[in-house]
């Protein structure tokens, strides 16, 4: 693969929102199926919560992209601080990360990963963490390879949760 960086979304750019959103919805898809993933959310949907991971008001979180030498988003990922039920720092969640088919398996989606890590360690997390299908086998990997571990798992929705724990 040609060179690619990681870069903050644009946050001016309405063809990102609407590329981000799409992205999500091919999520849904690859790892819920057709007739599940398409049809869960809506575009307008999609996009009102990319809008809400980076509106200061109602949520501390940030979008990056992995931009490829000619300018192509290759893939994303979107992370935000989560509040805990306890008095303990808020944990770093990983909502959702999607890279470009022709773009896998060549270090995108780590890049991604460790950007996000790197901006939630920067907040004073403690704990990392995604939540996924049982189906998402590539994104289960890649979250095992940089030390998360399975912590939860709801086999009536066919979900599970991987964590980490870290060093602010």
């Amino acid at each position: 693969m040609s060179s690619f960086r990681v870069r903050s979304f644009d946050r001016e750019s309405e063809a990102e929102l609407d590329l981000v959103a799409e992205r999500m919805r091919l999520t849904l898809i690859e790892v819920l199926g057709e007739a599940t993933g398409g049809e869960l959310y809506s575009h307008d949907w999609l996009r009102a919560r990319v809008r809400w991971h980076l509106d200061p008001q109602t949520c501390v979180g940030e979008v990056f992209v992995a931009e490829g030498a000619a300018g192509q988003v290759l893939g994303h990922t979107i992370v935000r601080l989560e509040p805990t039920e306890t008095d303990a720092p808020p944990e770093g969640l990983f909502a959702t990360t999607y890279v470009t088919p022709d773009a896998r398996r060549q270090g995108v989606a780590e890049a991604l990963l460790e950007r996000g890590e790197r901006w939630l360690l920067e907040r004073g997390v403690t704990t990392l963490a995604t939540a996924t299908s049982e189906t998402n086998q590539g994104l289960i990997r890649l979250f095992e390879g940089h030390g998360y571990a399975i912590t939860l798992r709801v086999p009536e929705r066919s979900m599970l949760r991987l964590t980490k724990a870290v060093e602010p």
